[in-house]
């Protein structure tokens, strides 16, 4: 699930080429966790998959 509130993606996704670098930076950092959070995430319910499924024995 994302943890960036629809009202952050929505400023991100407005971000241009003459946006303030400072908001730029700022939106960069904010999507490099979310990506972080989402990777994560999928690797854990990968592994839980395989587990329930017997692919992978604990």
């Amino acid at each position: 699930m994302s943890d960036l509130a629809p009202e952050r993606l929505s400023e991100i996704r407005s971000l241009g080429p003459t946006s303030d670098p400072i908001d730029c930076w700022a939106a960069i950092q904010d999507l490099l966790r979310e990506r972080e959070q989402l990777v994560r995430a999928n690797s854990e319910t990968a592994e839980e998959l395989a587990t329930w499924t017997g692919s992978l024995a604990l």
